[in-house]
């Protein structure tokens, strides 16, 4: 498979059990911390995952930190913006 239908893959993909963080960087996994922010900026993550108690670091689980589906999307689209930045 090549690198770029990878980054198709997780723009697209699911959101995973681990940290909002880990959600935006598997689109890029060189990515540094700085672009992941940038994304997550970009995309508007950053407007609720400070609401968080820990952040772009808080665990994404559906029973304790439930995500809208606004949210979700906006993961999805800061995948894109970190993709782009590479």
């Amino acid at each position: 498979m090549d690198t770029n239908r990878n980054q198709d893959m997780a723009e697209n993909f699911p959101l995973i059990q681990d940290s909002i963080y880990n959600n935006i960087k598997i689109a890029n996994p060189h990515a540094t911390k700085h672009d992941i922010i940038l994304a997550a900026e970009k995309a508007k993550v950053l407007d609720f995952a400070w609401e968080f108690p820990k952040g772009l670091d808080t665990w994404i689980d559906d029973s304790r930190y439930p995500l809208s589906s606004i949210q979700q999307q906006q993961i999805q689209l800061a995948r894109k913006y970190l993709r782009a930045l590479s």
